[in-house]
């Protein structure tokens, strides 16, 4: 019995190394100094963090990724491609509104190149993101809320008001005037189909009382046309 329980007491004696699974350089005070400093280098020197992990990253260094931060930009890259869109979006749904129910500014013809220009960068974040496409729904629905709010308050500039009570005034009545749900549908506001992979922006694609304004403004001949949107089942998705 002595013997074995002598043996129990040299077995536990023997040293186990708490890091015996981690690289050599990297014991846990060494980690946590590492880990202090990435998060020093990026709220404080941005760039130089990104340097070093793109180059952690290259040489697949995965002990010196600064995995938290890594994810949380990568996430705000993809954030930032759906601002993007959904920003000019906005800007084409508002000046839609502005052209047809201000038909008599003579910002019009501004306005529509304005429209074709956003539609052109709407087109290229799409082509560069299709996976985007699977959330046009949700994007349109929050770059709609966001146009009208724009268009009334743009509305409101043109009519001048004399002071602030009749700036609210003006707001108010355009609030209610302008339609609550979306009148255009996704062809007319991004300029083309973006579910056909060959289909781009051509500039002649208009919701009908937008291009009536455009029309009846900038004059019989001037090349405007109204082009419906080609329906669902009409070509092949």
């Amino acid at each position: 019995m002595e013997r074995h329980y002598e043996m129990r007491l040299t077995y536990l004696a023997e040293p186990i190394a708490y890091n015996a699974d981690m690289p050599v350089a990297t014991s846990m005070r060494e980690l946590t100094a590492r880990e202090r400093r990435e998060r020093g280098l990026y709220d404080e020197d941005f760039w130089t963090w990104t340097q070093e992990q793109a180059a952690a990253l290259r040489a697949r260094r995965l002990e010196a990724i600064d995995w938290d931060n890594v994810i949380e930009e990568i996430e705000t890259l993809g954030r930032g491609e759906k601002r993007a869109w959904r920003s000019h979006c906005t800007n084409v749904m508002a000046h839609l509104l502005k052209i047809e129910h201000c038909p008599a500014s003579r910002d019009l013809d501004h306005w529509r190149k304005e429209i074709v220009a956003w539609q052109r960068e709407m087109h290229d974040t799409l082509t560069e993101n299709p996976g985007m496409k699977g959330e046009l729904s949700e994007m349109l629905a929050r770059a709609w809320k966001d146009g009208r709010r724009d268009a009334a308050e743009k509305l409101v500039e043109q009519a001048s008001p004399e002071d602030w009570a009749a700036e609210k005034r003006i707001l108010r009545s355009w609030q209610l005037r302008l339609p609550q749900e979306c009148p255009y549908s996704l062809e007319e506001i991004a300029g083309y189909d973006p579910f056909d992979k060959e289909s781009e922006p051509q500039g002649d694609l208009w919701p009908a009382p937008v291009a009536r304004a455009l029309n009846e403004k900038l004059g019989r001949g001037y090349p405007l046309r109204h082009r419906q949107p080609e329906r669902e089942g009409e070509h092949s998705r």
